[in-house]
């Protein structure tokens, strides 16, 4: 069930902890890109990256599984509006 978009304002950045692990390097490469490039992202440790964008966790998530192939690993982690840390798991 996607989420209320009413908490996630185009007005303002979302902040996410986003770790993967992307064995096809072209996949990993593309995720790279989008973290360093338009999603404001610094690098912390290999496959994992701060980041700060615009984008609300649905459309985060919707991003990243493109890229996921079956043995595949992400996870991001972002404060909601109620300063509640959230835990996605994807692949």
């Amino acid at each position: 069930m996607p989420r209320d978009s009413k908490l996630y304002s185009g007005f303002m950045n979302h902040d996410y902890i986003l770790s993967f692990s992307v064995d096809d390097a072209e996949d990993r490469e593309k995720l790279r890109t989008l973290c360093r490039g338009p999603w404001q992202g610094d690098e912390v440790m290999p496959g994992t990256w701060e980041i700060s964008n615009r984008l609300s966790p649905d459309e985060m998530e919707s991003a990243v599984v493109e890229l996921l192939g079956d043995q595949d690993r992400a996870a991001y982690y972002y404060l909601s509006d109620s300063k509640r840390i959230f835990r996605v798991v994807l692949g």
